[in-house]
């Protein structure tokens, strides 16, 4: 859909007008939290819409002649951010039907969303923590038992428990690497580099 200034594309549109567009200002008008920890498009600033304060001053810094792409999760905040900056002056903007999720659906187009919420996210984090921790104890355990002159069998046991919990872990960090950090091409590329060394 199209009217004077507001340009509504699809995230195959979007990608097009990201690779051709040299001059294009991509603005995340989401929350700071879904910004850091639920994917983003490559290149785009934050600027939070519900913020509103904040948000007019800040689109108020940039020149408005400008061309000017606007997302976020789903659409509906996207629009309004639009409507707003067309009232301060902006005369060229698009905004991506569907927001993130939309991006997201199209396998075509590099994932940019985390599969996990918040509350998982953290969690992962904490559950990883907790295996090094683990770890950690594990390989002073080695170290004691090395120090204490052991059976070199019993302190090949501890390291082969020790490889075992390293591989468990490296598996975790994949998973999350697969749901949040893929975020541009080079991520994409890293992350099935990564995955090739797991598996030799």
């Amino acid at each position: 859909m199209k009217n004077k200034i507001i340009t509504t594309i699809t995230p195959k549109e979007t990608n097009h007008l990201i690779e051709t567009e040299i001059d294009l200002t991509i603005i995340d008008v989401r929350t700071e939290k879904e910004f850091l920890y639920e994917g983003r498009l490559d290149n785009s600033i934050l600027i939070d819409f519900n913020k509103p304060r904040i948000f007019k001053r800040e689109i108020k810094k940039l020149n408005k002649n400008k061309k000017y792409l606007i997302y976020c999760a789903i659409g509906n905040i996207s629009e309004k951010a639009c409507l707003e900056m067309v009232k301060l002056g902006f005369k060229n903007i698009y905004e991506m039907k569907g927001g993130l999720k939309s991006w997201q659906e199209d396998l075509n187009l590099i994932c940019t969303i985390s599969k996990l919420n918040s509350k998982e996210l953290i969690e992962a984090r904490k559950s990883i923590i907790t295996r090094l921790n683990k770890i950690e104890g594990q390989v002073k355990g080695m170290k004691k038992m090395l120090l204490n002159g052991e059976y070199c069998g019993d302190i090949l046991n501890q390291s082969l428990a020790v490889k075992s919990a390293l591989n468990s872990t490296n598996q975790e960090i994949m998973e999350m690497f697969s749901n949040v950090c893929i975020t541009s091409e080079k991520e994409k590329k890293d992350f099935f580099r990564y995955l090739k060394k797991l598996m030799s």
